[in-house]
């Protein structure tokens, strides 16, 4: 028995196990089943909503898969910052809006506002503090 060389447009073998016994009813059960083993559970809990403002503003396949891993991507993001300072043991976590600027009279506010931009990095250049 030959087979033919696989082309771009063959999708390859058939599905099996619980992809291949679902059916237009059970599509939300196939895709909580699938999403759990990607472990993509963002994909998990949006993918409805998302679908159905697809259809209201008659988006493409590409772009309503576009926007389901832009989401997953944008929250794995999210979940890994949060993980990393908890990791780092940080006693509290600070940012640039809790600071209090009564603590620095020195520093030019106009100087912590350009460095919160971070426009600086991509210019490779450091402005004065003082």
């Amino acid at each position: 028995m030959t087979t033919s060389p696989k082309t771009p447009t063959d999708p390859g073998p058939e599905p099996s196990g619980p992809v291949l016994a679902a059916v237009p009813d059970g599509l939300p059960a196939m895709i909580a089943y699938l999403t759990r083993v990607l472990k993509t559970p963002t994909i998990g809990a949006c993918w409805e909503q998302l679908a159905a403002q697809a259809r209201d503003e008659n988006w493409s396949h590409e772009e309503y898969l576009g926007a389901l891993l832009q989401r997953q991507v944008a929250d794995r993001e999210s979940k890994g910052t949060v993980m990393r300072i908890r990791t780092a043991h940080f006693p509290q976590v600070k940012t640039l809006e809790d600071f209090n600027l009564d603590h620095l009279p020195s520093l030019r506010r106009d100087i912590l506002a350009h460095l919160a931009t971070s426009a600086f990095v991509a210019k490779a250049e450091v402005p004065p503090l003082i």
